[in-house]
């Protein structure tokens, strides 16, 4: 078949972006990324307007005139893309990449539990309790059942895990029964917290505090290391405190007989028996970090990336609705884009768009692309050419590095 043959160039099947250094080349060693998220690509005009001459005569005549036409100074491109994708971004728009490769948070070690025969609703009995890490990516298998015996029918029990692994946010507490405990409830991690000063005694609405270095957030249960009250006072944070607070205003448990000295706070959970387990125990530990995870703009007041990309698209050659055997895709070649930032996201009732814009302009460094494999010249601000099926690139989340500056 030759050509022109008429095809359409409908759908976009592959966009390919390449980081670019300071003269314009495809950046050696840097990576490129190929995605099919694209929704669109729009490429617009920016046009200087041309000297509009007019010269009357005496008589209120056009004696004289001509139009210069409009020049283009630079095409603005914008991206949208259908998912949020934070290579993508900080390649096109400079940036910070998350990431969190951290191990597994694992099994908590140490957890305790003491029972209290006041102050609850549980029966006489046997419980067994059983403990998780959590953090922002999931929750840890869980500990060995640690079970504890109530007696009357007011009882309660106090479950401490002892110290928090480093990244956990906090630990989720399991329980009654034994073999088939429930989720009951959880408790934060707030890092090591102390007391300034004694508690006193009696009705206790606030503590004083060694400047906190977490915050903590209200509804917290602790006790203080050291504590000889029998039973021991748990108190109950009834405000959030955030970090440098020195007066925590909490609720005793029950008036306080004997003065608790400076110390550590201790956090716990105490089932009362109010609560209706419901959750069964993680059987496996997603508490890894994930790799990619997110993405941080640019600061403002800058260009988040000064020399800009290339970007190629991919769309189907059509001819009556068929994508054609020969040559079957159309190659569009933007050389350079500088000034990529994104513009206005609605996070809403709706997909959450990223849209990306900046200027395109010409780029003779270009030359044949990311992978030699371009023919033409690539020095305008835009150009396309049909292609077969062999240079078209694999849709990948993972960057492909460019082999050399071709």
């Amino acid at each position: 078949m030759s050509l022109p043959d008429g095809a359409a160039s409908i759908f976009a099947v592959a966009t390919r972006i390449s980081t670019l250094d300071s003269s314009g080349y495809v950046d050696p060693g840097a990576n490129t990324y190929t995605t099919t998220t694209l929704v669109k690509c729009t490429v617009n005009p920016v046009v200087e307007t041309g000297d509009d001459i007019v010269i009357k005569n005496a008589a209120g005549d056009l004696a004289a005139w001509a139009k210069h036409p409009d020049m283009r100074k630079y095409h603005t491109v914008s991206l949208e893309l259908a998912t949020p994708d934070p290579a993508l971004e900080a390649a096109c728009a400079g940036g910070v990449i998350f990431t969190d490769s951290s191990s597994a948070l694992g099994t908590p070690t140490g957890l305790t539990v003491t029972p209290q025969t006041t102050l609850g609703t549980l029966a006489a009995g046997t419980y067994g309790y059983r403990a998780t890490y959590y953090n922002a990516y999931g929750e840890s298998a869980a500990a060995n059942d640690v079970s504890a015996v109530t007696t009357g029918s007011t009882s309660l029990n106090v479950i401490n895990v002892g110290t928090m692994a480093a990244g956990a946010l906090g630990v989720r507490v399991y329980g009654r029964t034994i073999g088939g405990e429930q989720l009951i409830g959880q408790i934060p991690n707030i890092g090591t917290q102390s007391t300034s000063a004694a508690s006193g005694t009696g009705t206790v609405t606030s503590l004083s505090m060694t400047a906190l270095t977490k915050s903590i957030p209200i509804g917290t249960t602790f006790q203080i290391a050291g504590d000889t009250n029998s039973p021991k006072i748990v108190f109950t944070t009834t405000a959030f405190a955030p970090a440098g607070t020195v007066t925590l205003a909490v609720s005793a448990s029950q008036s306080v007989t004997t003065t608790i000295a400076a110390g550590n706070l201790v956090p716990v959970f105490v089932d009362t028996g109010a609560v209706t387990p419901s959750g069964y125990v993680p059987q496996s530990d997603t508490t890894a970090g994930p790799g990619e995870v997110g993405y941080q703009e640019p600061a403002l007041g800058i260009v988040g990336n000064p020399n800009g990309i290339s970007i190629e698209l991919w769309s189907k050659a059509i001819i009556a609705g068929f994508q054609t055997s020969t040559l079957p895709y159309y190659r569009w070649v933007l050389p350079r884009v500088t000034g990529m930032h994104t513009t206005q996201r609605d996070i809403a009732n709706t997909n959450t768009q990223t849209v990306m814009e900046g200027q395109g302009y010409g780029n003779p460094n270009w030359g044949s692309g990311p992978f030699g494999d371009w023919q033409f010249d690539s020095s305008k601000v835009f150009q396309r050419a049909r292609c077969g099926a062999q240079v078209l690139p694999a849709a990948s989340n993972a960057p492909t590095p460019v082999a050399a500056n071709v």
